[in-house]
């Protein structure tokens, strides 16, 4: 009992870490690549140390959380910035309609329960991108797909990472965003953050955010069982708009808060049904 109450207090407090990033977001004023890599290359910096302590297993899937984390992360702070935070980070928990879609396409069948979760998450999908979209940027659609996607990706690769001290995972996984990210503006070339303040803060939402906060995420998942920290996730898309309402005076729209209670609902079943 012990060990998963503590699981569950490391999952709880990597998720209301991880519901400050939209506030962050919304508070400097740098391009989504620049926030990425500066908030990865922080991260890993700081966790290099613990990459010796324990054999890490396996490489390949630590290179594909990697490059799925720093495709994730630019998503959705692209995402942030063109639409709202509360758009933004629902879309990132849109990943069982994908699974659903892909398993249907593998077995060629699909569960009543499933549709269900199905149409709730495309309705929410939908609402969303209807409330967003209104004089903004239709990018803001791809975006958000790819933000949901992205996590999947990142998600599996994580889950298949069985060795390794958690903190020396991180590391290696900011790296590895990091140095993609770098790569990507050789070919893009945006220009840098202008404030130093809003440098010192993407550092130090790095170290936090994207090192610490996701290392707590993998040492609870080791130690409670997976649906278990899904329903605990659920918490951060409630809380990423509270926080920069109270911040920053953004109020999402009702269509977009409609989308966002469809895709947890949906979200919700899913993780309920496989339980």
């Amino acid at each position: 009992m012990k060990i998963k109450e503590n699981g569950s207090i490391l999952i709880m407090l990597a998720v209301l870490i991880w519901s400050l990033s939209g506030l962050l977001i919304k508070s400097v004023d740098a391009n989504a690549l620049w926030i990425t890599l500066i908030r990865s290359l922080a991260g890993g910096i700081v966790l290099l140390p613990y990459i010796t302590k324990d054999q890490i297993y396996s490489i390949k899937y630590i290179f594909l959380a990697g490059i799925s984390m720093a495709i994730f992360l630019f998503a959705l702070a692209l995402t942030t910035k063109i639409s709202s935070a509360a758009m933004a980070i629902s879309m990132q928990y849109t990943a069982p309609v994908y699974m659903i879609a892909y398993n249907t396409y593998k077995n060629r069948s699909i569960s009543i329960a499933k549709l269900v979760v199905f149409f709730c998450i495309v309705i929410g999908i939908i609402l969303n991108i209807l409330g967003s979209i209104e004089g903004k940027s239709k990018i803001v659609i791809l975006t958000g797909i790819i933000t949901g996607l992205s996590f999947v990706f990142y998600s599996v690769s994580l889950k298949k990472i069985q060795k390794g001290n958690p903190l020396g995972v991180m590391a290696l996984v900011n790296i590895i965003a990091a140095t993609f990210c770098g790569l990507a503006q050789f070919v893009y070339r945006t220009p840098p953050p202008k404030s130093l303040a809003d440098v010192y803060v993407l550092i130090i939402s790095g170290i936090v955010i994207s090192g610490l906060s996701y290392s707590y995420y993998v040492k609870g998942l080791r130690q409670i069982p997976v649906e278990r920290a899904l329903v605990m996730c659920l918490v951060e898309p409630i809380l990423n708009p509270i926080w920069v309402y109270l911040g920053k005076g953004e109020i999402p729209s009702e269509v977009v808060i409609i989308g966002i209670t469809f895709i947890l609902l949906g979200t919700l079943i899913d993780v309920l049904l496989k339980k």
